[in-house]
């Protein structure tokens, strides 16, 4: 077998940022669910896609954009895609530029993704 040192030292040193990470976070509640990284990373693309998007749709900074707010678990809980539309149709009944084409890609992106929200309940 073959034994680094140097890396074994660097996990430490990882792990002890890491810990005063958690600790300096300890105020603000712990998060108790680990999260697959490659879904928070999906996820973190898809929502700055969808506030580029609404960007675009409200043609407004970020700043300045209106209370909208997109859930993606909420729309992954829906029963099917026509459930999913009508929610963010419902979310962007005051945008008045036409959000159909936004509404269909933002279904097709998150088609296969997972909720990263602790289930409440086990479904089988």
């Amino acid at each position: 077998g073959s034994s680094g040192s140097s890396s074994r030292e660097d996990s430490v040193s990882a792990a002890a940022a890491v810990v005063q990470v958690q600790q300096r976070r300890h105020q603000q509640g712990k998060v108790t669910v680990k999260y697959d990284r490659k879904e928070l990373r999906k996820r973190l693309v898809l929502e700055e896609w969808i506030v580029e998007q609404l960007g675009q749709l409200y043609g407004c900074e970020e700043e300045e954009m209106p209370e909208v707010e997109i859930d993606i678990d909420d729309l992954l809980d829906a029963a099917n895609e026509e459930e999913r539309a009508l929610k963010l149709q419902e979310t962007l009944v005051d945008c008045y530029k036409p959000t159909e084409e936004f509404i269909k890609e933002l279904l097709t992106r998150i088609r296969g993704m997972r909720k990263l929200s602790p289930p409440q309940k086990k479904s089988i």
